[in-house]
């Protein structure tokens, strides 16, 4: 039968808790990398601060370590490491931002993580990472800025860019995504040429509450979740135009990719989507009811995808205007494999060995 002629599939995964977070932990630092899921902490003195390594399929802790700072964003970066960036109070010199790499590593009989911070200069109030270890970008805020960080000093871009969030580098081109307010509901999308600092918007308008940008690998695209229009927005990385609107009722928040397919969470539909992005039309192939989340996880903010599984991890921590949340990371598990195979052309193989990022075999 053509994929296209397929049936939809309709799939109620079994959903575990992972790990209960602090009831005050605020941040999203959470990330699939390495055939590991990374997830941070930040809660209590600074001594207190830690990112743990779980494996995925037994959800145990299997590597931690102290970090210095507060971890609100993770990314990858290279093999067997992400980056972290996060904050600190100085005594004596006030904010400072901080990025770490920590990488992962295997020393018999126990793996074991290693965390190498950077001090940012103190006029840097930096938010958020985009890019590689190669192709490093970082956003200022404050000064309207995004830079290129060599290591030693900042080479910013000329253009302002209002409230910058989210970076994806895309060949000469910097795509950002601009926030213009604190509050939600008047983002666009900024590409900068980096070699002439020229800008370009998106959207001759700001957008209903753009949440976040995903660079669809070796797909000609961006996926942006247009949370108050129920849709996911296809930007053309060639050409930055939309190329595609993809509708998703209830609340889409947070996107992610399996195979050849774009995973999208609604958070009040509480549903996950999944479009074929390599056959014309982006068709709807799988539908997962995930209302056993529970009626507690209501903030989900950040959703990352194991790609050997297809299992969903969910993150949602607290915030003050979200009542009846518990802060905690939960994992929707694919029931059968039918939608893995979907998306990637290949089934579950409960029995075959799968490696970490250090290609050892998970046991």
């Amino acid at each position: 039968m053509p994929a296209t002629l397929d049936p939809l599939i309709q799939a109620v995964p079994e959903v575990r808790t992972v790990a209960l977070l602090d009831p005050h932990e605020v941040y999203r630092g959470q990330v699939f990398h390495a055939g590991l899921l990374w997830e941070g902490h930040s809660v209590g003195t600074v001594d207190d601060y830690r990112i743990d390594v779980h494996d995925p399929e037994t959800l145990a802790v299997i590597a931690s370590a102290p970090v210095p700072h507060t971890l609100e964003f993770l990314y990858p970066y290279a093999p067997r490491t992400i980056l972290a960036v996060g904050k600190h109070f100085d005594q004596r010199r006030g904010w400072l931002t901080y990025h770490s790499t920590v990488r992962f590593d295997v020393a018999y009989p126990l793996a074991r993580l290693h965390v190498r911070v950077r001090t940012m200069p103190r006029r840097y109030q930096v938010e958020q990472f985009g890019g590689s270890a190669g192709r490093m970008w970082f956003n200022e805020t404050g000064s309207r800025k995004v830079f290129r960080w060599n290591g030693w000093w900042a080479r910013p871009l000329r253009p302002d860019v209002h409230f910058p969030g989210a970076m994806i580098p895309s060949g000469r081109h910097l795509f950002v995504l601009e926030r213009n307010d604190f509050r939600p509901g008047q983002e666009t999308i900024a590409r900068i040429d980096t070699v002439t600092h020229g800008i370009e918007r998106t959207f001759p308008d700001t957008r209903r509450h753009l949440t976040m940008m995903l660079d669809l690998e070796g797909l000609p695209w961006i996926a942006a979740p247009e949370a108050w229009a129920d849709q996911v927005l296809l930007v053309d990385k060639a050409t930055n135009r939309l190329a595609a609107t993809l509708p998703v009722p209830g609340t889409p928040v947070a996107v992610a990719r399996l195979g050849q397919c774009l995973v999208v969470f609604a958070a009040e539909a509480r549903q996950a989507s999944f479009f074929n992005l390599a056959i014309a039309g982006f068709p709807l192939v799988a539908r997962w009811d995930l209302s056993g989340l529970g009626d507690d996880c209501l903030n989900v903010r950040s959703v990352q995808i194991d790609p050997h599984s297809g299992r969903l991890f969910l993150r949602s921590p607290f915030h003050p205007r979200v009542y009846g949340n518990t802060p905690a990371v939960r994992v929707a598990i694919d029931p059968d494999g039918a939608t893995l195979a979907r998306c990637t052309g290949a089934g579950v193989r409960p029995t075959s060995p799968r490696t970490r990022g250090d290609g050892h075999a998970v046991v």
